[in-house]
């Protein structure tokens, strides 16, 4: 090639000449590849957690003499993994009440202060 055809058609690099939507959308397009790149990594860890359970598992009952067998286990840690991160409230009680109490201490506490002072002061002005 001469120089003169060289300098007629200069290489233009791609994303060079990007208006600011273009580079914000190519932008969103690289988090969101990210984002499933990281979601599919974290599929691939929980392959390989249900691997490693099934053989401890299977070691487990193999040392302790239970008959089980590889679809009973695998049922149960699908049970498992189902219910893994799953909210279920708390049991109505005496524990329950007292852990609200001590969460709500400081509010309970300066609820019982002010009837407090305000019974005294009745009394006081009152009495």
């Amino acid at each position: 090639m001469s120089q003169a055809q060289a300098q007629q058609s200069p290489v233009e690099l791609p994303g060079h000449s990007l208006t600011l939507q273009e580079t914000l959308r190519v932008m969103d397009v690289a988090r969101e590849m990210r984002d499933q790149r990281e979601q599919a990594e974290e599929m691939f860890r929980r392959d390989d957690i249900r691997v490693a359970l099934r053989e401890k598992l299977m070691r487990t009952a193999r040392l302790s003499g239970d008959n089980v067998t590889e679809a009973e286990i695998d049922a149960a840690i699908g049970q498992y993994m189902e219910t893994l991160h799953t909210y279920q409230d708390p049991q109505p009680g005496m524990k329950n009440f007292l852990a609200h109490c001590w969460v709500w201490r400081n509010r309970i506490i300066w609820s019982m202060a002010g009837v407090a002072g305000i019974a005294g002061g009745l009394w006081y002005f009152f009495g």
